[in-house]
């Protein structure tokens, strides 16, 4: 397939992005999701602030659905250490960092740099139709790690990093980054070529390779904060 058919996700423009306020119409069955991604967004861009308290009751007026999806989707954010959620205190923003979020990707450069295997390597093809709905380079970067990993034996990492997948996607696109005091326009160029070189080892089956330009990527991605200034709140 052509590149633009399976990376449409990297070129999404913001506009198409929910935003606090905005009904969720989609079928039910997806509310959870729907309202996952809408917190995700909200919490990383800071509309919730590090350390606010939010009741359950608000959350679903707000996105106007009733509390269950709201229950459901704070599993996953919690699991993130994103959210805490506390008995009869409601839901209160974890005073998360963009070191964290740089940290997540270091742990997976050094996953890919010695995988920590613990079962044989797999034959396992890689289906380049995942990168479809990357919305950065950093989520296709997890994909691309992930058949790396399971390829090399080392299937519980490849399972942590998938979990992964959502925070550092959606931390990297344009509008969540510039919030952070990130300008991820900064060598774009270049990571979209490692990302597009990885993507072609991968197809060719040659994991080795692979996973040379994946480390290439993740050092340009732990790079971009030190380069300019992290607003991260106090």
């Amino acid at each position: 397939m052509r590149d633009g058919d399976v990376m449409t996700g990297l070129l999404r423009p913001d506009r198409d992005v929910a935003h606090p306020g905005d009904p969720i119409a989609v079928p039910r069955n997806l509310l959870r999701d729907a309202v996952f991604a809408r917190m995700l967004r909200s919490i990383l861009r800071g509309d919730y602030r590090r350390g606010q308290r939010l009741r359950l009751d608000a959350l679903a007026d707000d996105m106007q659905v009733s509390r269950t999806p709201v229950r459901e989707a704070l599993v996953p954010l919690e699991a993130m250490r994103l959210v805490v959620v506390q008995r009869y205190v409601g839901v209160v923003i974890a005073p998360w960092t963009v070191g964290q979020m740089v940290e997540r990707t270091r742990i997976a450069r050094s996953m890919l740099v010695d995988p920590p295997t613990s079962c044989a390597p797999t034959d396992e093809p890689f289906d380049a139709v995942v990168l479809r709905d990357c919305q950065s380079e950093a989520g296709a970067f997890v994909e691309l790690a992930v058949w790396v990993l399971r390829r090399s034996g080392a299937p519980v990492s490849a399972d942590w990093l998938r979990s992964q997948q959502p925070v550092l996607d959606v931390f990297h696109t344009d509008d969540i980054a510039r919030a952070n005091g990130i300008d991820v326009a900064a060598d774009w160029t270049s990571r979209m070529h490692l990302v597009k070189a990885a993507r072609a080892a991968a197809l060719a089956d040659d994991v080795i390779r692979c996973a040379a330009r994946l480390i290439e990527l993740a050092e340009l991605l732990i790079a971009l904060p030190e380069r300019f200034r992290s607003a991260e709140s106090a």
